[in-house]
């Protein structure tokens, strides 16, 4: 594991510090029972790159040499990254200041999941190539990333006159820190401590928030996409690794139930639950209920206020299918915080 530190100027009567590391080993859980690959104060930063969902990095190395084999399930995660006098019944803010792809190639699985499709429907055999991507599989297609133009290309089979070609948004598809509790969570679900929430707003830019169960808080992320729709209905983005850096602020005695992310058009509210096994109307009144607490928090609208604008402005994504729904409310319609 590489590890440098750069000391900023005082921000206020603390100064913050920049930590570069590039661990070697990787965990595949969410948990607060993993020694911290980094110990670091509320303001500080941190840069470091994430490995692809099979375990191979920027280089193309694969350090994981059965991905999704136990006891290698799960999509590798970079952390826990302990911040000091983060506490249960605080809020762990995370803004990702940079999420850039740092490879030219991704790859996603070859078919939409069933799951999403009518059980009726007569759909083509999941085989690409056999080991096109990954050793011992064939439903796996490889995609080219034009890093200069910022574009995603599939490598469809020869005799396909379609050129499909789409921007790339670089996006981690976890994040989030060690669950409640004394469970331990596998890099595959999502739930109220973030996990694998494919949350394809999850970008560059964008503000995240955490409710804090364990000292330390214990910051995990991951699994890098080029570019994912809403729903990942694929099952996977376009999967690829990612030079990332991201600045944590502890908020004190700050408690909110589920995952939250801001941006410059929208707060957001995530009804974060596992994908493909959950309910999503259970998703969405958990997205709602947690928009009004916002509301009427941090903005001080009455009930009736708050009410009012969920129900005339509010807009919905399905973050995953049969999983996780966001309620988004445009800032435009709010008044100052508090």
């Amino acid at each position: 594991m590489r590890l440098r530190y750069l000391l900023l100027l005082p921000a206020a009567w603390l100064p913050a510090a920049t930590h570069e590391i590039y661990p070697n080993d990787h965990s595949r859980v969410f948990t607060a029972f993993k020694e911290p690959v980094l110990r670091m104060k509320s303001g500080d930063t941190v840069i470091t790159r994430t490995w692809d969902s099979g375990g191979r990095d920027w280089q193309g190395v694969w350090h994981i040499q059965h991905p999704y084999v136990y006891p290698e399930s799960g999509n590798p995660l970079m952390g826990p990254f302990y911040i000091e006098g983060a506490d249960y019944g605080d809020t762990l803010e995370v803004h990702l200041d940079k999420v850039r792809l740092n490879r030219p190639y991704g790859y996603t699985s070859y078919r939409l999941s069933l799951h999403a499709l009518q059980p009726s429907d007569n759909i083509y055999p999941n085989f690409y190539q056999q080991e096109a991507v990954r050793p011992g599989r064939a439903d796996l297609i490889p995609w080219d990333i034009d890093l200069a133009r910022k574009v995603a290309r599939p490598r469809l089979r020869k005799g396909s006159g379609f050129r499909l070609e789409i921007p790339v948004r670089p996006m981690l598809g976890c994040i989030g820190v060690a669950p409640p509790g004394e469970r331990v969570e596998t890099s595959g679900p999502s739930g109220p401590h973030g996990g694998n929430m494919d949350y394809n707003d999850t970008v560059e830019g964008a503000t995240l928030y955490f409710p804090v169960f364990h000292p330390g808080a214990h910051l995990f992320l991951g699994d890098g996409h080029a570019a994912q729709g809403d729903g990942e209905g694929l099952g996977t983005g376009i999967e690829t690794s990612l030079d990332v850096q991201f600045t944590v602020r502890v908020h004190k005695g700050k408690r909110i139930s589920i995952p939250r992310l801001e941006n410059e058009e929208y707060i957001v509210s995530i009804g974060s639950q596992p994908e493909f096994a959950s309910s999503m109307d259970h998703g969405l009144r958990m997205a709602n209920s947690d928009m009004i607490r916002w509301l009427t928090s941090d903005y001080k609208l009455t009930e009736p206020e708050a009410h009012l604008l969920l129900g005339t402005v509010v807009q919905h994504k399905i973050v995953t299918y049969f999983g996780s729904i966001a309620t988004l409310i445009p800032k435009k319609y709010l008044p100052p915080k508090h």
